[in-house]
């Protein structure tokens, strides 16, 4: 398995590396790309990460996922940039996996991507989730389109990835690792 998880400037730090690392720990192959065309992309807090890759060098063609960090104006950014909408176009219209959380998942509604489904995301963002059946769950996959409220629900969008793209015995498993979950 293979995601790209997006930076753009003004993400949210947390909501990126958590879902990255539980992913991680998973043993996905997770590629942090930056949108910016630099590697170093600084957070909504000034917390600054490097990307893996710039996102014109990555080859996408074996990627199963794409995940979207929330954080301000990091979402607008993402969805500001044109090629990346692309991109989760030729995802959506091959059924692949869509992950975002926080303010993300705005950028789905605003592409018209969530007509019909039920999603989740921070409250208040709920008008940019155009079509969609908006919902208060913490964590919602409503086909090909997993979303997240916020910072704190982002281990739980971690694990509901590693469920919905490996299985739920190595979502249990790493639950269990992490202390979500104890027995």
């Amino acid at each position: 398995m293979k995601v790209c998880a997006f930076l753009a400037e003004g993400y949210e730090e947390v909501e990126a590396l958590a879902v990255v690392d539980v992913l991680r720990r998973a043993g996905v192959d997770v590629k942090i790309v930056s949108i910016t065309g630099e590697y170093l992309v600084k957070s909504s807090r000034g917390v600054t990460i490097k990307a893996d890759v710039l996102f014109d060098d990555m080859n996408y063609d074996d990627v199963d996922a794409l995940f979207m960090p929330g954080g301000l104006p990091g979402a607008d950014n993402l969805y500001g940039f044109e090629p990346l909408r692309k991109l989760i176009t030729e995802f959506n219209d091959k059924g692949k996996r869509l992950a975002a959380v926080c303010a993300a998942p705005s950028i789905y509604g605003r592409m018209g991507l969530l007509e019909g489904k039920k999603a989740t995301c921070y409250p208040g963002f709920e008008d940019k989730l155009l079509g969609a059946n908006c919902v208060k769950d913490r964590v919602v996959t409503d086909g090909n389109i997993t979303t997240s409220r916020g910072m704190g629900t982002s281990v739980e969008l971690g694990l509901e990835l590693v469920r919905v793209l490996i299985g739920e015995d190595v979502m249990n498993e790493q639950a269990r690792k992490i202390q979500h979950i104890t027995e």
